[in-house]
């Protein structure tokens, strides 16, 4: 074969593969991706009786409520998609679920599940910092503050503090 010929065969195939390969571009738009929501309770910093609902993912704009056995609450997805609603649930009121209008229920879990992670988040919060201030200097004594000590945190701290101490001292 010589090289015109070659090329006459090479021609054909190498402009069928670009007319080819393009056409998922010449598509129409495509299906906007459904949004994925989330959600999940958390205990408020400031008032730890009360509890937040977070809400990610949600179509903006759209209805959304909530919901903690018969209580249901309305409120509106924000521009970016995010939901954040202080609202007063109990212990007592089993898990807390959020809905968007038209969409399926999601669980967002539930006071005690929010309690819990946030015991062990000071927890460990605490364990972290008394074991860096121990391995420093020795002594196991939290810095005192104005504001109080989360009973989590301070044995954290005294867990974290002693770890270092017995490792380092």
């Amino acid at each position: 074969m010589n090289a015109r010929s070659r090329l006459a065969a090479l021609a054909p195939l190498a402009l069928s593969s670009l007319a080819f390969g393009s056409l998922p571009l010449m598509a129409g738009p495509a299906q906007a991706a459904t949004p994925t929501a989330t959600c999940h309770v958390t205990q408020d910093a400031q008032k730890p009786d009360r509890f937040n609902v977070i809400g990610t993912g949600l179509t903006p704009g759209a209805n959304v409520s909530i919901s903690q056995g018969a209580n249901s609450f309305g409120f509106r997805a924000s521009a970016d998609g995010g939901l954040s609603g202080t609202l007063t649930v109990s212990q007592q009121g089993g898990p807390v679920t959020l809905q968007e209008e038209g969409g399926p229920k999601l669980s967002c879990g539930s006071v005690k599940q929010a309690e819990a992670k946030q015991t062990q988040e000071q927890y460990a919060k605490g364990y972290k910092d008394g074991f860096n201030l121990a391995k420093s200097t020795c002594k196991a004594q939290a810095p005192q503050g104005v504001t109080a000590v989360d009973p989590n945190y301070e044995k954290g701290f005294n867990a974290g503090a002693a770890a270092a101490i017995a490792k380092y001292c």
